[in-house]
């Protein structure tokens, strides 16, 4: 069996479950994955530290600079908006 032709299947129900719309102004990939770990893991507080620095390489820090630096890019619904705002909260600048 050939589990290629099975892969767009998969990955278009994942999207689908974290309920991002999918239009965007550009296809950089990773920033996609950013997006949809972020909003993978927002229900339950937001992504671990470790499991963040695992997957991105990055400080939970940055990560969450990264990720409000793109978001204008996507269209969240209020909902979604809430959720990643109470997981990640911006950093306030002194």
């Amino acid at each position: 069996m050939n589990n290629l032709k099975h892969y767009p299947r998969r990955y278009n129900q994942s999207a689908a479950a974290t309920g991002i719309n999918r239009t965007r102004t550009h296809g950089d990939t990773d920033t996609w994955r950013l997006i949809e770990f972020a909003s993978m893991w927002a229900p339950y507080g937001g992504a671990s530290a470790e499991d963040i620095l695992v997957r991105f390489g990055m400080t939970p820090s940055r990560f969450i600079d990264r990720l409000w630096e793109i978001i204008p890019q996507y269209n969240f619904s209020p909902e979604q908006l809430r959720h990643l705002t109470k997981a990640y909260p911006r950093h306030r600048t002194k």
